[in-house]
């Protein structure tokens, strides 16, 4: 388990905006756009006498507001009320809604704020379910703040230990870890020093030019590489290249840029690579971020005071000398399935040799060519769906502000006409006009509030474009079921998870066929929105997890690696084996027993070994020896042949 706090999404700044309506309605997914909603038995309260329908919600939000609010009119707190805490599961990990709520109070014991005003709600909208938490950081009763502690993020930490070791989750590593011992397991902190000795950093802890959150979301959200992430390649190296020329200037760094389509700006205090796509949308990277020595300070004292690109050093890259892939030419290959996702492609040759494996007469070929052609259609279909969306939303929502407006108008006019006989009839009951003329504010304000909050709801009912991947969920998932979009999402999920994949037991492969449970006899379960089958012994316990372009494998008995290896010569044709050395060396003596191709160059002599050892006894001429190309040394097996004759 992670955990970790997000943005508060608190309208503070807003005179009159709720506190935690944004960040509740996210929650509960009323307002993403997107047509979802968390199903209410996944969604709880605590601390607040309120249930989790719309309407208890919305009761749950004022009160919550109310809580604070009257701590900042007391000037018992000035900050931000708000406490947005994200709680998140290994992939696979399936924590039942009581588990998530015990997590919940849990952690927010741990922190000092079991008495606090709270909502939380599990996410199924990523590989690893999730928990946001929204918390009022005011006591309800005492008005005071609660928490969080400072260095909360330790604190979140060694909870995440706590717990996975109480509901026997799947362990991760953060400053906390836990280590088995002969007195059962404990949890350690250590430093990320410490860590990294030991080999227990995360495949994204690694020294260097991270990406911002926000290119993360953009990488996923888009199924490629972010415009950070791609720039931090071949145009950080070409950069890098033309500072090695001892008289560089800045017009060589804009000229080694321009057949990518950047271009260097300053921004703020510091610099920017920014590309600009089609439809006029502007991508910026930290120059920072291509390279820890390209700041804005190093780079002027190496190269002068900036000197912007001059329309010859930034023309357009069709017209550069050196044609290079620009980032949207990168990001449409990428979509459309040009740019490789899953596995290198097999066609049947052992590494190292001419020796082809299995024969498929060009099989292999036309079904890849087949599944190129497939995607390139998905990509259009999503293009053309996106255009005939933002078409829609255009006329929509031209109609749809005059009719507000006209609501609006009229609601003003009958506040105008029926403000002077409320006062009077208020005046007529013996109050003062001061106090109906107040009471009257307070009546007009709330129903005001209540049409601005339906004008709000029918701007989001709109029609909304969708990212890459949404779209693909989207077709992916009943009733479309398009193959050709599930073949995409498991491609997308194999590329992020490529380098830490090698770590982990498993067989990978070009996937070419539809995902389908192959092994009827072994009990299987199918995870339709993560495009997983997984296949489990009698007891329930997961063996191995088809993931499309790889199969993970939970168990080493040999019953289950054989298993294992069954699917993906079915599926692949021939494998590469991923995992610790023993598993690999296991796989591949399994692999040469069955008569399956691997493709690791350096498992090769193990599968002939394994290979030779368990083949037929052969006559005493197949021996070859005295002939040219034989060995001269009869094997152990002909050995006993000859002593038997």
């Amino acid at each position: 388990m992670l955990g970790k706090v997000g943005k508060s999404r608190s309208g503070a700044k807003a005179p009159g905006k709720s506190q935690f309506g944004d960040l509740v309605r996210y929650i509960s997914r009323e307002a993403d756009g997107k047509g979802r909603e968390v199903d209410r038995g996944e969604m709880g309260v605590l601390n607040i006498d309120a249930g989790t329908d719309t309407d208890d919600l919305d009761q749950a939000i004022e009160l919550m507001d109310a809580v604070a609010e009257k701590a900042l009119r007391k000037g018992k707190f000035k900050g931000d009320p708000v406490y947005h805490l994200i709680l998140s599961w290994q992939e696979g990990d399936k924590p039942t809604p009581k588990q998530v709520e015990e997590s919940v109070k849990y952690t927010l014991k741990a922190l000092g704020m079991e008495e606090c005003q709270a909502v939380w709600a599990i996410h199924h909208d990523t590989d690893n379910d999730h928990v946001h938490i929204a918390v009022n950081r005011v006591h309800p009763e005492k008005g005071i703040v609660m928490g969080p502690p400072r260095r909360d993020y330790h604190v979140i930490d060694k909870s995440m230990r706590e717990l996975e070791l109480i509901h026997a989750f799947r362990r991760d590593n953060g400053p906390y870890v836990t280590l088995d011992t002969d007195n059962g397991p404990e949890i350690v902190r250590m430093s990320r020093k410490e860590r990294a000795e030991k080999g227990l950093l995360k495949g994204g802890d690694e020294i260097g030019p991270h990406t911002t959150q926000a290119a993360k979301a953009a990488e996923r959200s888009q199924g490629a590489l972010s415009f950070q992430e791609w720039a931090q390649g071949e145009p950080a190296n070409a950069l890098l290249k033309a500072l090695e020329n001892p008289d560089a200037a800045w017009k060589d760094l804009h000229e080694a840029l321009a057949p990518y389509g950047m271009v260097i700006q300053t921004k703020g205090t510091g610099m920017v690579a920014v590309t600009e796509l089609e439809n006029g949308r502007v991508l910026a990277c930290p120059i920072s971020k291509l390279d820890r020595n390209f700041t804005k300070m190093r780079l002027e004292q190496r190269l002068g005071v900036f000197i912007p690109p001059s329309p010859s050093s930034s023309q357009n890259p069709a017209t550069t000398a050196v044609r290079r892939t620009t980032y949207e030419e990168f990001l449409h290959q990428a979509q459309s399935g040009h740019q490789q996702d899953g596995p290198a492609p097999h066609d049947g040759v052992a590494p190292g040799g001419d020796a082809p494996g299995r024969g498929d007469n060009g099989q292999r070929a036309r079904r890849r060519a087949e599944r190129q052609r497939a995607r390139e259609n998905l990509h259009k279909r999503y293009q053309a769906d996106q255009q005939a969306i933002k078409d829609s939303r255009r006329d929509a929502r031209k109609a749809l502000l005059v009719r507000q407006k006209a609501q609006r108008d009229a609601q003003r006019q009958d506040h105008k006409n029926r403000k002077p006989l409320f006062i009077a009839r208020k005046v007529s009951t013996g109050m003062t006009r001061q106090m109906a003329a107040s009471l009257w504010a307070f009546d007009a304000a709330r129903e005001k509030e209540a049409l601005q909050k339906q004008h709000l709801k029918e701007r989001h009912l709109l029609p909304r474009t969708m990212v890459w991947r949404d779209w693909l969920e989207q077709q992916a998932a009943p009733p479309i079921e398009d193959e050709a979009a599930k073949a995409a999402l498991r491609g997308i999920r194999y590329r992020e998870r490529r380098e830490s994949n090698r770590e982990k037991n498993g067989f990978e492969g070009e996937e070419l066929e539809a995902m389908q449970p192959i092994l009827v006899g072994l009990h299987h379960e199918i995870d339709h929105r993560r495009q997983l089958i997984h296949y489990r012994d009698a007891q329930g316990r997961d063996l191995f997890t088809d993931t499309g372009p790889r199969i993970d494998v939970h168990d080493r008995a040999e019953s289950t690696v054989e298993a294992a290896l069954r699917i993906a010569a079915q599926k692949y044709g021939a494998v590469d084996i991923t995992g610790s050395a023993a598993f690999r060396e296991q796989a591949a003596r399994a692999a040469a027993r069955l008569g399956i191709q691997v493709r690791d160059a350096d498992l090769q002599r193990v599968w002939q070994l394994e290979r030779e050892a368990t083949q037929p006894k052969q006559p005493q001429r197949a021996v070859g020896m005295g002939k040219k190309g034989g060995t001269g040394h009869p094997t152990p097996q002909r050995e006993r042949s000859n002593k038997e004759r």
